[in-house]
C-alpha cells in the first residue's frame, strides 16, 4: 500500500491528499447535480418562455410610461422657461413612443392574454395627445400668445427703467459736481427704492412663472405689495428732490430731469398696475390652460391604461410563478439529496482529516508550547508530512518576528515618532526614577519645561514641512548640551523637556538654561530660508520644589509662561508665588464666567462733544462689571479674561441691546438721534456668529441710520484680519462708522490707514495729557490731526482734562473731544446735561 501511495505523486503531503479527495468529491457531486438539472430543465423551460415574452411586454411598457414622463417634463420645461419653444426634443419623443406603442400592440395581441381593446384605446389617446401637443407648440410660437402682459414688459416697463436709470446716472454726476451731500443722499435713496422696486416686480413674476397648476406661490402676494410699497417710497423721493430744486438746494441742476424721473416712473408704476390685474385672470397663459384641460388628462388615462394592461401582466406571471413554484419543489428535492450526500463525504473527510492531520498537529503544538516554557525534553512527534515539518519552521520563524517587533513597538510607545526622542510617557517614568534615587541618596534633580517662542508663525508661513524640520533641528542641538546621563524629550507640539540628573544647586540649571538660550537662538538654515528662533524655559527642581513626578512637570510649565509673561526668550525658575497667580487667576476667571450668568456686566456712556461748538456727537459705550462686594469694576480687572476665555462673545449681546435701548431712550427724552461707540476685540471680529449678528442688527435698523461706530485698536490691526477686513466694509455699507482707537500706542503703520475704511481717528490720551505744555506732545498731535486730515479722517481727541488742552486742541482744528471735562462716563440712568459745557465753547 504504501509503494502504491509513492507510486502517486503528491500523496507525501495532506495538500496532496487532500487534492485527490476534493477532486473525487466534486465528480460525484457534478454527477448528482447534472441529473438533477436535466431533470429540472425539462420541466421549466416552457414557464421561463413565457415569463421572458411578458418581462419583454412589462420591459417596453415601462419604457413607454418613461417617455410619456419625459414628454411631460417636456412640456413643463416649455411653460416654465418663458423663453424655451424648441419643439425638436417634444417631437423626437412623440416619434419614439408612436414607434414604441406599435410594437406594444403587437405584442399584446400576439400574447397568450389576448389585449385588443386596451391596445386600440392606447393608439387612440396617443394620436389625441400629438395633436394637442403640436398645438401646444402652436401656442408657444409668439410670445403675446401664450402670455399676453409681456408686451407691457417689453414695450413699456423695461424702457422706463432703461429711462429711468439714464436720467438717475446725470443727475448723480451734475450733483457730484455740485458737491451738494444731501441732494446726493436723496438721490440714493431714490436709487435704491427704484431698485428694490424693479427687484420686487422680477420676484412677483418669477414667481408667478413657477406656477404650473394656477395656484400662486406664498412668496408672490408680498412681492407685489412690497412693488407697491417701493413705488410709493419712489414717487416719494422724486417729490422730494423737486422739493430740493424748488429750495434752491440742487445747484445748477435743471427741474426737467426730476419732471422725466416722475414721467418715467408713472409709465413704469402704471404698466406693473396692468400685469398685476392681467396675471390675476384665470386664463393668463393661454398654454397652461390647454396643459391643464387638455394634455395632462389625455396623460391621466394613458396612465390608466398602462396599470390595467401591467395588473394583466401581473396575474399572468402569478399563474406561472405557481408552476415554476411545483418545479422549483423538485429541484429543492434534489438539492437535499446532494447535501445529504456532501454532509455525508465531509463527515468522512473531517475523520481523515483528524487522524493523520489534526492530532499530529496538536501534538506538535502541545510540544513547541512546552519548550516556549523551558522544558528542554519535550520533542515534537515525528512529521509524517510536509504541512507538520513546515508548522515547526514557521513557528520558530515567528518567534523571531515577535521578539523584533516587540522591541520596534516598545520604542514607538516609548519615543517621539517625529525627533526620536523620548515621549511624555518614557520621560515620566525616567523622571518618577530619577526622583526615587534623588530621594535616597539625598541628591537634587532639575526638570526644564521649554516652549518656542513664536512657533505658530512658521508652521503658518513656511508650513508644516518646515516646522517638523525646525523641531528636529531643536532636538539634536538640545541633545548636543546635555550629558549622556540626561534626557531630553519632546512631549508634543513644540513644547520640550529636560531632566538633568545629579546637579548640586540651581546654579547648573541657570548655567544650561544660558547655553540652551544661546543656542537655540543661533540661525537656522531650513528649506532656503535662514530662520532665527528663541525658546521659553521654565525650570523646577527636587526637592527643593516638589517631590512628585506630575508636580515637578507642573511646576516648570507654571515657570515657562512667567519666562513668556516676562518677554519670551528667556528662563524662569519656579517658586510659590506663580502658583498662587495661576490661582488666583483661575478663580478671576470662574468669577467671570459667573458675572455673565448673571448680567452683571452694564455699559457705561461718556459723551463726545465738537470740538468747536460743543454740540453732542455721540456716546462710547465703556463695559463695567457691578461686583456685587467690590462695586464698579474698570476694564483692566476683567476685559483680558472676557477676551482669553471667549466669554465675551455670550454678553455681548447683552451689551448690544443696552447700548440701542440707551440711544433709543435719549431720542425719546431729547429728541436727538446721537450715535453710540462700541469698542470691538480680536476675539469678536473674529466671531462668525457675532458678525452675522451685527449685520443683522444694521440691516433691520435696530440702531439709527448710520449712528453706529464700531472701535478698534491699532494692535488689531496686527492680527489676522482677512474675514474681519470684509466684515467691516459690509458694515460700513450698511451705515455704520469705523474708528481708530488709542492711535499711537501701538504698531499699525500707515498703510493700514488706506487699507481700512477708517472714520474717525482716536488720539490716545497718552499724548494729550501734556500736550498743552510739551512742546514734543504737542508737535506729535498736530502730526496726528493733520495725517489723519490729510486722509479724509476725523479726530477725536482723548482725556481731555481741562480748558488749556480744550484751547490746544481748537487751535489744532480738531474735530471731536472727550474727557471728563465734557463728561464723566455714566449708566443710562444718569441723563447727561449739556447745557452746562457752553460756556466753555464761547
Amino acid at each position: 500500500m504504501r509503494k502504491l501511495l509513492e507510486m502517486i505523486p503528491g500523496l507525501d503531503s495532506y495538500r496532496g491528499r487532500y487534492a485527490y479527495l476534493s477532486l473525487l468529491s466534486a465528480i460525484t457531486l457534478m454527477a448528482i447535480a447534472y441529473l438533477g438539472w436535466s431533470h429540472v430543465r425539462g420541466t421549466s423551460q416552457a414557464q421561463i418562455q413565457a415569463i421572458s415574452q411578458r418581462s419583454h411586454t412589462a420591459g417596453l411598457l415601462v419604457d413607454i410610461q418613461t417617455q410619456l414622463n419625459r414628454l411631460e417634463n417636456h412640456l413643463h420645461r416649455i411653460l416654465l422657461e418663458p423663453g424655451t419653444s424648441d419643439a425638436d426634443p417634444i417631437k423626437a419623443v412623440l416619434t419614439k413612443m408612436d414607434g414604441s406603442l406599435e410594437t406594444l400592440s403587437d405584442t399584446l395581441r400576439t400574447g397568450s392574454s389576448k389585449q385588443d381593446g386596451l391596445a386600440s384605446a392606447l393608439l387612440v389617446d396617443f394620436n389625441e395627445l400629438q395633436r394637442e401637443t403640436e398645438r401646444l407648440i402652436e401656442v408657444r410660437t409668439e410670445a403675446q400668445r401664450w402670455f399676453p402682459a409681456v408686451r407691457l414688459l417689453q414695450d413699456e416697463m423695461f424702457p422706463s427703467n432703461q429711462f429711468f436709470l439714464v436720467e438717475i446716472k446725470e443727475l448723480e454726476k451734475g450733483l457730484s459736481v455740485e458737491g451738494n451731500v444731501k441732494a446726493l443722499e436723496a438721490l440714493s435713496a431714490l436709487t435704491w427704492a427704484w431698485r428694490g422696486m424693479v427687484e420686487e416686480m422680477h420676484h412677483f413674476v418669477s414667481y408667478r412663472f413657477g406656477v404650473i397648476t394656477g395656484g400662486f406661490q406664498s412668496d408672490a402676494p408680498d412681492s407685489q405689495e412690497k412693488v407697491e410699497i417701493f413705488a410709493q417710497l419712489v414717487l416719494t423721493h422724486i417729490d422730494a428732490l423737486r422739493d430740493l430744486h424748488d429750495k434752491a438746494l440742487l445747484g445748477s441742476v435743471e427741474v426737467g430731469p426730476i419732471d422725466q424721473l416722475m414721467v418715467h416712473a408713472n409709465t413704469w408704476i402704471g404698466a406693473s398696475n396692468q400685469v398685476f390685474i392681467a396675471m390675476e385672470k384665470e386664463v393668463w397663459r393661454q398654454d397652461l390652460q390647454l396643459m391643464r384641460e387638455s394634455i395632462t388628462p389625455i396623460m391621466a388615462r394613458m396612465r390608466e391604461r398602462f396599470s390595467m394592461i401591467d395588473l394583466r401582466l401581473d396575474n399572468d406571471s402569478a399563474t406561472d410563478i405557481t408552476q415554476l413554484t411545483q418545479t422549483a419543489k423538485q429541484l429543492s428535492d434534489s438539492i437535499l439529496s446532494i447535501a445529504v450526500m456532501g454532509i455525508l463525504m465531509i463527515l468522512a473527510a473531517y475523520l481523515y482529516i483528524n487522524r493523520n492531520l489534526l492530532q499530529p498537529i496538536a501534538e506538535t503544538a502541545y510540544a513547541l508550547k512546552e519548550e516556549a516554557r523551558g522544558e528542554i525534553d519535550i520533542k515534537p512527534p515525528p512529521a509524517e508530512l510536509r504541512e507538520t515539518r513546515d508548522l515547526v519552521d514557521a513557528f520558530d520563524e515567528m518567534r523571531r518576528q515577535v521578539h523584533q517587533r516587540q522591541r520596534y513597538l516598545d520604542h514607538i510607545a516609548h519615543h517621539d515618532a517625529l525627533t526620536q526622542l523620548p515621549n511624555r510617557v518614557l520621560f515620566r517614568d525616567r523622571l518618577e526614577h530619577a526622583l526615587a534615587i534623588a530621594l535616597r541618596g539625598e541628591t537634587q534633580i532639575g526638570l526644564m519645561f521649554l516652549d518656542l517662542d513664536q512657533f505658530k508663525q512658521v508652521n503658518d508661513s513656511l508650513g508644516h514641512l518646515v516646522g517638523d524640520e525646525l523641531l528636529q533641528t531643536v532636538a539634536e542641538r538640545l541633545t548636543s548640551l546635555v550629558r549622556s546621563s540626561d534626557t531630553v524629550a519632546r512631549l508634543g507640539g513644540d513644547e520640550f523637556a529636560i531632566l538633568v540628573e545629579g546637579i548640586n544647586s540651581r546654579d547648573d540649571m541657570s548655567l544650561l538654561a544660558r547655553k540652551i538660550l544661546r543656542t537655540i537662538e543661533q540661525p537656522m538654515k531650513l528649506a532656503d530660508h535662514e530662520l532665527r528662533i528663541s525658546v521659553s524655559v521654565g525650570i523646577s527642581t527636587a526637592p527643593h520644589d516638589d517631590v512628585s513626578a506630575e508636580y515637578l512637570i507642573r511646576d516648570a510649565d507654571a515657570a515657562m509662561y512667567e519666562a513668556k509673561r516676562q518677554g519670551r526668550a528667556a528662563y524662569c525658575f519656579f517658586s510659590g508665588e506663580l502658583t498662587s497667580r495661576a490661582s488666583e487667576g483661575l478663580q478671576r476667571e470662574t468669577q467671570v464666567r459667573q458675572a455673565a450668568e448673571r448680567d452683571e456686566f452694564i455699559f457705561h456712556f461718556q459723551p463726545i462733544v465738537d470740538c468747536n461748538s460743543g454740540e453732542l456727537f455721540c456716546f462710547e459705550a465703556l463695559m463695567r462689571w457691578r461686583h456685587p462686594e467690590r462695586g464698579t469694576l474698570h476694564p483692566a480687572e476683567f476685559l483680558s479674561v472676557l477676551d482669553d476665555t471667549g466669554v465675551i462673545a455670550s454678553v455681548i449681546e447683552s451689551l448690544m441691546r443696552q447700548a440701542y435701548t440707551f440711544q433709543h431712550n435719549h431720542y425719546r427724552q431729547t429728541g436727538e438721534k446721537v450715535a453710540i461707540a462700541i469698542n470691538l476685540s480680536v476675539r469678536l471680529l473674529n466671531d462668525q456668529v457675532f458678525r452675522r449678528q451685527l449685520l443683522e442688527r444694521l440691516i433691520a435698523h435696530d440702531f439709527f441710520s448710520d449712528s453706529l461706530i464700531l472701535e478698534i485698536t491699532e494692535d488689531i490691526l496686527m492680527q489676522d484680519l482677512v474675514d474681519a477686513e470684509v466684515f467691516l466694509q459690509q458694515a460700513r455699507a450698511l451705515g455704520a462708522r469705523i474708528a481708530l482707537d488709542d492711535f499711537g500706542t501701538g504698531q499699525a503703520s500707515l498703510s493700514h490707514l488706506r487699507q481700512f475704511p477708517f472714520d474717525y481717528l482716536k488720539i490716545d490720551r497718552e499724548f494729550i495729557r501734556h500736550a498743552d505744555a510739551d512742546a514734543n506732545d504737542a508737535s506729535v498731535v498736530l502730526a496726528m490731526v493733520q495725517l489723519a486730515h490729510a486722509f479724509g479722517i476725523k479726530v477725536i481727541a482723548e482725556g481731555v482734562e481741562n480748558e488749556s488742552q480744550l484751547t490746544f486742541l481748537q487751535r489744532l482744528d480738531c474735530d471731536y473731544i472727550q474727557g471728563y471735562l465734557i463728561g464723566t462716563p455714566n449708566h443710562a440712568e444718569h441723563r447727561f446735561e449739556l447745557k452746562q459745557l457752553m460756556p466753555l465753547f464761547g
